[in-house]
């Protein structure tokens, strides 16, 4: 192996524990915060109330990190920054909550909820250059691997630490995890875009809009997935509903962690066989439907065992897809507004994802078997809408354009 090569594998090793330790504690906060509202306030509402409040800002400043990024000479500080205004801000509730009114807390949660672009989409924007050439979609496949991976991990560890010691120091526990991923960040050298000695004007923050609206791919893709997210975000609500319908309870954290598992795996065999990247796009709106259709068959099963065996295959088509949007982002985006491009869309599909939580929360006196039509139903129609408006396009309008 070359030296290049090597340095190459070793960036790429510093980014994923990096990015895996910010994610950890960012797929972990849902659930902290949950059970910490409960123990101190005995309120389950108060709970939704600061999970809501941490989710919404993503939506808002996605533009926001993401131009600055875009804009920035030294992009892993001001992704380091965003990432360490999280985990501190997010350790606020432990001191706050209680003692001092509620909008006091969830005005610090907001502005935790303000970095988290920097924990997703703007820490895969970056990451094309840290791989050798023709191998981004197999690094993009290895960054989906850190959201699976986080996905079971976070939870997990919020789980355990707070049935040892107490839910405060679990989301202790989540913003060291936070700060030690800045610091990891902080130290990488990633690539700043070619317009990053230009300063930012207040509008550029709608050069990623206007990118996301005017390239019919990406304006494609980005509306599938938030659609799709609709559905899918309330699927930890029917898997509780199931759980309960067949009196295990216990039992719907088997269906959610079967659902990660089989995420992971999905994850690995793209980087084993990744596509090429011309075919992202479709790969990103069919594994929606290869998602949703699992979970619609569950409907119709009485068997709990037969239930967890279809979110594991639901489970194993989100790894494609999630590797296949990143790679169908970084192809369609200008290098210029990358990050705006890959923070909004994430933005939208978290908020999407909490709308859909919501949904299903109203939904909760249909039968199971109905509630869980309705998640499969949203990634289904809008993977194959997407499907559809893909092939009706152009080759020519597949095309990425610069900012304007």
């Amino acid at each position: 192996m070359d030296p290049g090569t090597r340095r190459s594998g070793g960036r790429l090793a510093h980014y994923l524990a990096a990015a895996l330790l910010a994610r950890t504690a960012d797929e972990g906060a849902r659930v902290a915060l949950l059970i910490f509202a409960l123990e101190r306030t005995g309120s389950a509402a108060v709970g939704g109330t600061l999970v809501a409040t941490l989710l919404i800002p993503h939506v808002v400043a996605a533009p926001l990190v993401g131009a600055l990024v875009d804009r920035s000479r030294r992009p892993a500080a001001v992704l380091a920054g965003a990432i360490a205004v999280f985990g501190g801000a997010l350790a606020a509730p432990v001191a706050l909550l209680g003692p001092a009114p509620l909008w006091q807390t969830c005005l610090v949660l907001a502005l935790a909820g303000c970095g988290g672009p920097a924990v997703t989409g703007g820490l895969t924007s970056r990451l094309a250059p840290l791989a050798e050439p023709g191998q981004e979609a197999r690094v993009f496949a290895l960054d989906s691997l850190t959201y699976s991976v986080a996905g079971m991990v976070g939870p997990a560890t919020v789980g355990l630490v707070a049935a040892v010691a107490s839910p405060s120091t679990a989301i202790l526990t989540l913003a060291v995890a936070a700060g030690l991923g800045a610091l990891g960040v902080a130290s990488l050298r990633l690539v700043a875009s070619d317009t990053a000695a230009e300063p930012t004007r207040a509008t550029d923050l709608f050069h990623g809009v206007r990118a996301i609206v005017r390239v019919p791919a990406l304006r494609t893709i980005t509306l599938a997935t938030s659609f799709g997210q609709l559905g899918l975000g309330g699927l930890a609500v029917v898997a509780t509903t199931l759980a309960a319908a067949a009196h295990e309870p216990t039992q719907a954290g088997l269906l959610l962690s079967v659902t990660a598992a089989g995420a992971f795996v999905g994850a690995l065999l793209w980087t084993w066989r990744p596509l090429p990247a011309s075919r992202a796009p479709g790969v990103t709106v069919w594994a929606m439907v290869a998602t949703g259709v699992p979970l619609a068959l569950a409907a119709a099963t009485h068997s709990l065992p037969l239930t967890a065996a279809l979110f594991a295959l639901s489970g194993l088509c989100t790894g494609p897809f999630a590797a296949a949007l990143f790679l169908a982002r970084n192809q369609l985006a200008a290098e210029a507004i990358r990050t705006q491009v890959f923070t909004i869309g994430a933005g939208l599909k978290v908020a999407a994802s909490a709308i859909g939580a919501g949904l299903l929360g109203l939904a909760a006196h249909l039968p199971a078997s109905a509630q869980l039509l309705l998640v499969a139903g949203f990634p289904i129609l809008a993977g194959v809408a997407g499907g559809v408006l893909l092939r009706r396009q152009r080759p020519g309008e597949r095309a990425r354009i610069d900012a304007c």
